[in-house]
């Protein structure tokens, strides 16, 4: 098995002996096509890291959400991993499990699976668990700080943040009937109430605590479908009609509100495309948090790559993002 590290940075990093610690973001669908990735493992576990991440997608999208696949063998996979692991749902395993491919399971049974499976304690996951604050009545929304860094997931998921804003969406590969689908916009608008008073929250407390950094960590790729390096296209997110039908825009808009409230270094994790990059994703829309926000998206689909984030707290440049080929 031979590792390959590629250093990417968007500035010249200038550090000299600088606290720092290291993050394991382990790719998407660890199950692929009925395969485990069990070579991601063995590689992070030779490596140097302090914590692991993990954005969702337990399986791929074609797959059965049972038990045993989304509970049982992804906690025996996280049990596997040497360091603590932050798991942030994603949509394969609870919203599109409605999915005739899926099994015909209905979502928010799914996802009160999840949260007695993974999230009823204050524990991380992973073989050296650390406790979490966990959210009330949203208990996969954590937040822990980490040597100077807050880290904070939420139930942001693909496939809209589970909204369902046309109604011949509700039908697409599923035999689910309108009253399902009602009920899942009803339970988007509450969860994502508390997805925004939970980074606001969090924000604030990142900001009387004089933190130097925090992380977001979710699934979804929240600019989806607009292109942030784009001005024409991002700028579409903005407008009326997108906002209507997008399960995104409300928390988008909410964060461009409450970025002032903190003056650190906010790193957005998340999943979803399968696309690994690592940019500024608001520097077109607000040139002023060019070197404040930044976005590091995982691998995923066959992929068994995982992403290295170093984290100078004493540095300007406080994030280094190193992706891990395997072959």
């Amino acid at each position: 098995m031979i590792y390959k590290i590629i250093l990417y940075t968007l500035t010249v990093l200038t550090i000299l002996e600088a606290e720092s610690f290291s993050i394991a973001l382990l790719p998407n669908e660890l199950i692929y096509d009925g395969n485990i990735k069990t070579d991601t493992i063995k590689s992070i576990n030779h490596s140097n890291v302090d914590l692991s991440i993990f954005t969702g997608d337990s399986k791929d999208g074609d797959s059965l959400c049972s038990d045993e696949v989304i509970g049982k063998e992804i906690k025996r996979y996280f049990n596997k991993i040497n360091t603590p692991v932050l798991y942030a749902v994603g949509d394969n395993e609870w919203t599109d499990c409605h999915r005739k491919s899926n099994g015909n399971y209905e979502p928010l049974e799914r996802l009160e699976f999840l949260r007695k499976t993974f999230f009823s304690a204050s524990n991380s996951q992973g073989k050296k668990p650390i406790k979490l604050i966990r959210m009330k009545n949203f208990p996969e929304n954590g937040r822990v700080i980490y040597k100077e860094v807050m880290f904070v997931t939420f139930n942001i998921v693909g496939s809209n943040n589970s909204y369902i804003a046309k109604k011949k969406q509700c039908f697409k590969k599923s035999n689910r009937k309108w009253s399902d689908c009602e009920k899942i916009n009803s339970e988007y608008a509450i969860r994502n109430q508390a997805n925004i008073e939970w980074m606001q929250k969090s924000l604030n407390i990142a900001q009387k605590k004089r933190l130097k950094a925090v992380v977001f960590i979710m699934q979804a790729d929240i600019f989806s479908p607009y292109d942030p390096s784009n001005l024409h296209s991002i700028k579409k997110l903005f407008k009326k009609k997108h906002i209507k039908k997008s399960g995104y825009a409300k928390f988008v808009i909410s964060l461009l509100n409450a970025l002032d409230s903190f003056d650190g270094k906010i790193l957005l994790i998340h999943g979803d495309t399968h696309y690994f990059r690592f940019d500024m994703p608001l520097s077109k829309i607000a040139p002023e948090y060019r070197t404040k926000f930044f976005r590091v998206e995982a691998f995923g689909d066959e992929a068994h790559d995982w992403v290295k984030i170093d984290i100078y707290t004493d540095s300007k440049n406080i994030f280094s993002v190193k992706p891990v080929m395997l072959k």
